[in-house]
């Protein structure tokens, strides 16, 4: 059972709601930062999480915030104003060699300092999907955890070298709105690669007559198998945050 999976299911048997603790003080901090409301009306965004400082330029509070936790827009829940306020950030980290982990914590002190943020993850349960083996067992054996993880995602093609399988399940649910949990039981990391037809039709019907959809794909290719099933979401609650930042 994956980690991930195991705290949702903790969280439902202390009554499906978990704190999640709004003092910074155990948090890693930026060495300097800058946080601003940009007013600016324009529409494009960016954001940047290398090198010497993680930056924000006209992103929406409800993207920052997500980011921080890294969370899922399905498994977020927040006041509707967040994604009407549009924010620039620039924090210096201490090294180059900060780990990302560590900033999204930076981030996350500098939002509970400067917003008053204040949530909680809690578990539902909602229609989704458990990735399992086949009946023909798996077509992927595991490989090496060694020369980096390769994250590469595209239209109709996910390549993800030397990743967990608890990894790919997850990057499913991204691909298909819907939580999906590994109950595979592979252990160790693999070389995945999968080709198939992106969901372009209305009512979400597939033309498969260009290729086979994403479920066909990963029997055909990878030996695993999607099973609809009602599974345990977990979601990160904003139980308070204010609408201006307190001042640099």
């Amino acid at each position: 059972m994956s980690r991930r999976l195991t705290f949702i299911l903790l969280a439902a048997m202390l009554g499906g709601s978990v704190a999640y603790s709004q003092s910074t003080a155990a948090l890693p901090h930026f060495e300097v930062a800058s946080l601003k409301l940009n007013n600016s009306a324009e529409t494009g965004s960016s954001n940047d999480f290398g090198a010497a400082y993680v930056t924000f330029r006209n992103y929406t509070l409800r993207g920052i915030v997500r980011m921080a936790y890294w969370v899922d827009d399905e498994a977020f829940q927040a006041p509707a104003w967040l994604n009407d306020v549009r924010v620039d950030i620039t924090g210096k980290v201490p090294s180059e060699s900060t780990t990302f982990e560590q900033r999204r914590q930076m981030l996350q002190a500098l939002l509970i300092e400067r917003f008053g943020l204040e949530v909680h993850r809690e578990s539902k349960v909602r229609q989704g999907f458990a990735l399992v083996v086949a009946k023909n067992g798996p077509k992927i054996q595991p490989v090496e955890d060694a020369g980096g993880h390769i994250n590469d995602q595209r239209d109709g093609n996910i390549k993800m070298l030397r990743t967990t399988i608890d990894n790919f399940a997850e990057s499913l649910g991204h691909k298909l709105s819907r939580p999906v949990v590994d109950e595979t039981r592979m252990q160790g990391v693999y070389n995945v690669i999968l080709t198939y037809t992106p969901d372009r039709g209305a009512n979400g019907k597939i033309s498969t007559d260009v290729g086979p959809t994403i479920f066909t794909a990963l029997e055909e290719q990878l030996g695993l198998k999607l099973e609809p099933r009602k599974v345990p979401l977990e979601m990160l609650v904003v139980d308070h945050c204010e609408k201006a930042p307190t001042g640099n």
